[in-house]
């Protein structure tokens, strides 16, 4: 008799297995700009590849978006482009930083490493 779970081939990971940077918790306030919109919503985490957006009514996935953040209240201003990775009517959406400046990745790696 063949054990299948043994057998079975896994798949490629999925959800939270997929992502190689590590989340840390967060709750600023995120500018979205939106063609021309700017959407108010609130961050749940962030990481050096992107940040969870909690807003009602996210633009679609796929969609391109300017994002403008601080990790700190005394913090300056980030701004960096990122995609609708994912998209929860009612919830918020998954934004995936697109091409970030080192910079923004040094700074977002550091307040990570002090979470």
């Amino acid at each position: 008799m063949v054990d299948q779970a043994a057998s079975a081939q896994p798949g490629p990971p999925t959800g939270a297995d997929r992502r190689t940077a590590k989340r840390v918790s967060l709750v600023t306030q995120i500018r979205t700009g939106v063609g021309g919109e700017t959407l108010v919503g609130y961050s749940k985490d962030i990481s050096t590849g992107g940040v969870f957006v909690e807003t009602e009514d996210p633009p679609q996935k796929g969609t391109e978006v300017t994002v403008r953040f601080r990790l700190t209240e005394e913090a300056p201003i980030l701004e960096v482009r990122a995609v609708v990775a994912y998209r929860m009517t009612g919830e918020g959406m998954g934004l995936r930083f697109l091409n970030p400046p080192a910079e923004l990745l040094r700074v977002i790696e550091e307040f990570a490493a002090q979470q």
